[in-house]
């Protein structure tokens, strides 16, 4: 006879039932293998490792001609050591419900120049379900800090063959930071832009610790090292560091200057009519002419390593041109 301890299954949302002294539990909906640890309300599930050795390093075959790495790392590289681990990540179903209050401001203008601004109110309801992860340990060099999937085989036969790094940070702080990540976003899609008043609760509805394999290759290109990571269930490049290639660097910073001072030149002679909505016009093409500059001369100095994942050092790419923009905007608004 089982009984409801209150605990949902991390791969599925289905609630468990167990019985009592029992530790290890198959989920009846999506037949994933949990084991309970103790009292402390927190499911572990271990994803099976489906990645063989040659797969890990094949997929550097498509990773390697991936993106303005450097052109002839596939037939330049060489790989050093190709091995599989399992990394522990906190992993939370968290709801989200509430009211959250305030107003927006529209500003109108009619045929004479005149504007007005009027405050609209808006009362939004929140009630969402968000999944969170967060990885519980030191990732090292690795550049892996949260959870791509939840997908797979649950077994853990693995543990006694494939090194297992073990959690060392706490729980309680990081479902602390999941809630807040959670709030967050909830707020963010409420889109209320002035708040006046919100009641809004955060409940986390199952904590689980997810042990997921991942494979490490590291690899020499001209006598210095790099590493990429394999997902151990889907085979996808989770992250990795790569050389650059200098033509591209030297192309980026040519034409994104070129581009990019045309077209600011051109929003500055827009400017310059006096015709109507001239203004806007000009300083758009000002702005957007100067995120191009901005972005060429980023990948020209950070452009002679690739980086993918979540590195703390990562750097802007040619693919970071929206945080660029938000950069520039909020210097364009603080007057510079």
């Amino acid at each position: 006879m089982g009984i409801q301890i209150g605990l949902n299954c991390p791969a599925c949302g289905g609630s468990l039932d167990m019985a009592e002294g029992e530790n290890v539990v198959n989920c009846k909906y999506c037949s994933s293998t949990l084991y309970i640890e103790g009292d402390a309300g927190v499911t572990t599930i271990a994803f099976k490792n489906k990645i063989q050795r040659t797969v890990a390093e094949q997929a550097k075959d498509s990773w390697f001609r991936k993106g303005f790495k450097a052109r002839d790392l596939p037939r330049s590289a060489k790989l050093l050591e190709v091995y599989p681990i399992y990394l522990p990540f906190w992993y939370s179903n968290i709801r989200v419900m509430g009211w959250i209050c305030g107003y927006e401001e529209r500003t109108y203008s009619d045929g004479k120049g005149h504007t007005r601004t009027e405050r609209i109110p808006k009362e939004e309801m929140v009630l969402q379900e968000y999944r969170r992860s967060e990885i519980a340990c030191d990732p090292g060099d690795l550049g892996i800090k949260f959870l791509r999937n939840m997908d797979g085989e649950s077994s853990f036969e693995d543990f006694e063959m494939i090194p297992t790094y073990e959690a060392t940070t706490s729980k309680d702080d990081s479902l602390d930071r999941m809630k807040a990540q959670a709030l967050s976003d909830a707020r963010r899609a409420a889109n209320v832009p002035h708040v006046t008043f919100e009641k809004v609760h955060v409940m986390p509805r199952s904590l689980s610790m997810v042990y997921y394999p991942v494979w490490v290759v590291r690899y020499s290109y001209r006598d210095r090292m790099y590493i990429y990571t394999i997902d151990g269930v889907s085979g996808q490049v989770i992250s990795g560091r790569a050389p650059g290639d200098p033509l591209f660097q030297g192309l980026a910073i040519t034409i994104g200057t070129s581009v990019g001072g045309l077209i600011a030149a051109g929003g500055l002679i827009i400017a310059s009519t006096g015709t109507e909505n001239s203004a806007a016009f000009g300083i758009g093409g000002v702005i957007v002419g100067a995120i191009i500059t901005f972005g060429a001369y980023l990948f020209f100095r950070h452009g002679s390593e690739i980086i993918e994942g979540d590195f703390s050092d990562k750097k802007y790419g040619l693919g970071g041109l929206g945080n660029i923009g938000k950069e520039i905007g909020n210097m364009v608004g603080g007057g510079f």
